[in-house]
């Protein structure tokens, strides 16, 4: 019973850990791209429900295309080109619908777009660079 509340909480600590870092350089990308908000609650609240969504939905969608490589034995460059297109498309309208629903944040068209090309690309930097680290 002691591990499983220790595992618990070591996947709660890590969880919140990558939502601060997460929300702070979501922030900074989504503010230097004319992110507006009213308070800093609101935009806590708004980074909450976008790691809730689109971490589980990213998940998914990523699983059902890790099957189609290989049952359908799909090329790398491929596989890639249809990775980030699943994920840009998945950030960009996850972010226009929570912005839909909350009236206290206000993102434009272009900085969604901007800022699901910018967080794919952070994504696989930090892929690449745990790849790079585990060769070591």
């Amino acid at each position: 019973m002691f591990q499983l509340i220790f595992i618990i909480l070591f996947i709660s600590v890590l969880a919140l850990i990558a939502f601060c870092i997460f929300t702070v350089v979501g922030i900074g990308f989504l503010s230097f791209l004319g992110f507006e908000y009213d308070s800093v609650k609101s935009v806590l609240f708004f980074f909450l429900v976008y790691f809730c969504v689109n971490t589980p939905v990213d998940f998914v969608c990523t699983f059902f295309l890790d099957i189609a490589k290989y049952v359908s034995r799909l090329p790398h460059p491929l596989y890639k080109l249809l990775e980030s297109l699943l994920d840009i498309s998945i950030t960009f309208i996850t972010i226009n619908v929570i912005d839909y629903f909350m009236s206290s944040i206000c993102i434009p068209y272009t900085t969604g777009i901007l800022f699901s090309i910018l967080s794919y690309m952070l994504s696989q930097c930090s892929d690449f660079l745990r790849k790079e680290r585990n060769k070591i």
